[in-house]
């Protein structure tokens, strides 16, 4: 490796959208708007909500522009889904039944901290290895969880997870690493208090038993990972332009290491 590599190993290792940087800051900031906390203080929850707009400023302020633009448009999407799937759907409930304003940024600085992951030399150089394991980690939980806690809606989560990473194997690390992460995050959320799921799915349907938190809920990253990078593409004709090529090509060259005699397209 390099003197320029390594210098710029050390700056990702140390900015603040790293994943122990994330791990790190999400106790902290939940403990804030804990059960504990709320018993003791009355503004836990502000402290938190201003807490987390530094961060996700400190963030937005260090990443490119390209990741910039995906936490911007993830502040939005975030929000319609904690709408839809807290306010009325009623998947799960907040600790005041509403949502708290840190709740939208802190997804996106977990989807930013996953993006930057996914990213990491290290992380590419080994990312066959890593996959194995953290995909071992987590099927081992959601079986644990499914006969400790009843769970079989987070099971059934998982088993749409494992479907979505045979479709997106060039995710592979990505959806792998979000499913830590929020896995992660939830453990946290339910055991502080800060929100509850139902011990049914949706509090309707007695059939499915949930745990709190179901272990497979991550599986909803995947459509905020699709909404983002929808509403980025839109937001960029030519970029879509190019990512169009892009994909083509690897079609292309895909069918080429099965044996098919498709002539290369090289990709300016």
């Amino acid at each position: 490796m390099t003197d320029k590599m390594r210098a710029r190993s050390r700056r990702t290792f140390f900015r603040p959208g790293t994943i122990l940087g994330v791990v790190a800051w999400l106790p902290t900031i939940l403990f804030l708007d804990s059960q504990y906390m709320a018993a003791r203080i009355s503004w836990g929850q502000w402290a938190a909500n201003i807490a987390t707009f530094m961060y996700f400023g400190w963030m937005y302020y260090t990443a490119s522009a390209r990741l910039r633009k995906l936490m911007i448009i993830g502040l939005f999407v975030a929000t319609a889904g904690e709408v839809f799937f807290a306010l009325i759907v009623g998947m799960y409930e907040y600790r005041l039944e509403n949502i708290p304003l840190y709740v939208p940024p802190g997804h996106t600085i977990v989807y930013g901290a996953v993006y930057y992951f996914a990213r990491e030399p290290w992380v590419r150089r080994h990312r066959r290895p890593l996959a194995v394991a953290m995909f071992i980690a987590a099927a081992g939980f959601s079986t644990w969880w499914l006969f400790s806690q009843n769970d079989l809606y987070g099971f059934i989560c998982f088993s749409v997870f494992c479907t979505i990473l045979l479709v997106n194997r060039d995710s592979t690390m990505f959806f792998l690493s979000m499913y830590l992460l929020v896995l992660y995050l939830e453990l946290l959320g339910t055991s502080m208090g800060n929100w509850y799921w139902h011990s049914i799915l949706l509090d309707k349907y007695p059939s499915i038993p949930s745990g709190n938190p179901p272990s497979g809920i991550s599986v909803f990253y995947f459509g905020f990972d699709v909404a983002c990078l929808g509403f980025y593409m839109l937001s960029d004709l030519k970029r879509r332009a190019r990512y169009d090529a892009q994909k083509a090509y690897r079609k292309r060259l895909k069918r080429q290491r099965q044996g098919t005699t498709l002539p290369q397209a090289r990709i300016e």
